[in-house]
């Protein structure tokens, strides 16, 4: 990175887990070529620590807010200035269990309009799939064992990813779980 680098730590409170919203940091902060981490801290609450230059920091804030994923909900935005430390990368991280605000999981909703052009494309890997959804729509709470909200503590958990849907699951709609850290 060129030019003095700027870091925030970033507290996001409101509906963050189970609509996407880590894969979406993630993304929005490596087009930033910002560096730092997403983690759930447990609750309804993500962490995020983001480093680069002052312009893009100040987008990535931005569009933090502007630009969430559909049934992302932020309640509260904490802001504070921190040391840079100078990390190679942005990632996701594990979930943590830190919960300061109880979870709050969004209801099971019906498919999003790009999960039903998928099942009526003949073209579609998902045509006529009956069970088509993505982070922006389909079950949550109804197939919910424990938070954080994770594939690993879903019903899902049990169900090998093959190949072709691990990289649709981490593709801008599917994503949950993309470069966590240990894994």
């Amino acid at each position: 990175m060129q030019g003095p680098l700027k870091a925030v730590k970033i507290r996001v409170v409101g509906i963050v887990q189970g609509v996407g919203f880590r894969p979406f940091v993630y993304r929005l902060a490596r087009s930033l070529g910002l560096r730092g981490y997403v983690v759930n801290l447990g609750g309804s609450e993500v962490e995020i620590h983001i480093e680069g230059p002052l312009p893009n920091v100040l987008e990535f804030i931005d569009r933090l807010k502007r630009d969430k994923p559909p049934r992302a909900k932020i309640l509260n935005l904490f802001l504070e200035d921190v040391e840079v430390q100078e990390f190679r990368e942005f990632m996701i991280l594990d979930s943590l269990r830190l919960t300061t605000f109880r979870s709050v999981i969004p209801p099971d909703i019906a498919i999003c309009d790009e999960c039903v052009k998928e099942i009526l494309n003949p073209q579609s890997r998902f045509y006529r799939y009956p069970w088509n959804s993505c982070v922006w729509c389909g079950p949550r709470f109804s197939m919910m064992y424990t938070v954080p909200y994770d594939r690993r503590n879903t019903a899902m958990r049990d169900f090998k990813l093959c190949d072709k849907c691990l990289r649709s699951y981490t593709d801008s709609r599917r994503s949950k779980e993309v470069s966590w850290s240990g894994h």
